[in-house]
């Protein structure tokens, strides 16, 4: 999976330099960033024109072609910016209404927008695309609602609601089998049953590998799972590796480790640092792999800026672990050095305190220097005025 790394590279990698004693401020360094630095990532911008359009489309009633076009992009597989399945996106433009309703916890007009795709179903009962879009809707609400119980409006009526949506799609799901369909997308939406139905437990896991098995490469998929092998849910923190590892084994024929990697990124997110029994060696690996899947920038950025933060984190630790750190400031400048041509800002978590870092620790003599950073050969290079 992993593409040669140019003779330069290894060089970089072989000549990393400790940082200044009196390193620039990340004003100084940031003034140095002859880069495109753009606050949000282009791809941003096309989901949201993909969901906005197809909201149009299902507010104007033209339900017969919404259902063509989302059954054309699931059974295709098709991807867009960012490795973003094309057919999730359509869906959430069709559910959009519904979802400004819930936002706005206005749920007798919530109701309403369940009875508009409740109709669609009617109109199409054979058509699992329009089954996937009331289960969803449904799952929309419960979810929701479910989500008040845990920021202090917890009342029976609210949860016995939330259950009772969840039976709801459950039931909407029940004529149709992902792997007959050949569907992405209903595998998806019966996966986000789990946290509903009493077998959640014991179906996530199998329910897991059909959506795999259907999509190897839309790691939404390994991100839902990975939320839901965390102890608050029907997962431990002993076993988290393990559940990464066979994530990674499902999927590695398409993907390589990348989902070894997508899974810690998404236990990060949950419980603000990875879990205890992470293989370094093979998440940096699986973090390349996710970034080699779309050859993207969007892809680069959150990589980047994720092993910046990790830099960031281990100020101030052990000695001991300075052979890690060593490997992530390799992974890295590999990053910045031969595949970053743009900087969206939105996709670093310290903003620009973490790209200031990353731009310090590749390339910190050079901006001592007087060395500024520019896009050169695919990559990020330092130019001295002579350059």
């Amino acid at each position: 999976m992993a593409e040669q790394e140019p003779a330069a590279m290894r060089e970089m990698a072989d000549s990393l330099v400790e940082l200044p004693k009196e390193p620039m401020t990340p004003e100084e360094v940031l003034k140095r960033l002859d880069v495109p630095v753009l606050p949000v990532a282009p791809v941003l911008d096309e989901w949201h024109s993909i969901k906005s359009g197809h909201a149009a489309i299902s507010a104007n009633g033209q339900w017969e072609d919404l259902l063509v076009w989302l059954r054309y992009a699931d059974l295709s597989r098709a991807k867009v910016g960012g490795g973003k399945s094309l057919a999730t996106l359509i869906s959430e433009g069709a559910r959009s209404q519904l979802n400004d309703r819930i936002k706005a916890q206005d749920w007798p007009a919530a109701d309403a927008e369940l009875a508009r795709l409740a109709a669609v179903f009617d109109d199409h009962p054979a058509d699992y695309t329009a089954a996937h879009l009331l289960a969803h809707g449904h799952l929309d609400v419960a979810n929701a609602k479910r989500q008040m119980t845990q920021v202090g409006q917890m009342s029976q009526g609210v949860w016995k609601d939330s259950a009772a949506h969840y039976a709801q799609a459950e039931a909407v799901l029940s004529s149709f089998d992902p792997i007959e369909e050949l569907s992405p997308l209903l595998a998806n939406t019966r996966y986000q049953l789990v946290r509903g139905i009493e077998e959640g437990r014991s179906l996530c896991r199998d329910w897991f590998e059909d959506w795999c098995d259907l999509d190897p490469e839309d790691s939404d998929a390994q991100t839902a799972h990975a939320h839901n092998m965390l102890p608050h849910w029907f997962g431990t923190l002993s076993g988290f590796d393990n559940e990464a590892s066979k994530a990674a084994a499902l999927t590695s024929t398409k993907t390589g480790q990348a989902a070894y990697a997508v899974f810690y990124m998404a236990a990060r997110e949950d419980l603000g640092d990875f879990p205890p029994g992470m293989d370094l060696r093979r998440f940096l690996t699986g973090l390349e792999h996710f970034r080699i899947a779309t050859k993207c920038q969007y892809r680069v950025n959150l990589a980047a800026g994720l092993l910046a933060a990790m830099l960031q984190d281990s100020h101030g630790e052990d000695p001991s672990k300075d052979v890690d750190l060593g490997l992530v400031r390799i992974a890295m400048s590999r990053l910045l050095c031969t595949h970053m041509t743009e900087v969206h800002l939105a996709a670093w978590p310290d903003g620009n305190d973490g790209l200031a870092l990353a731009m310090t620790e590749v390339f910190g003599q050079d901006l001592q220097g007087g060395a500024h950073i520019v896009v050169r050969d695919g990559g990020l290079a330092a130019q001295h005025q002579s350059s």
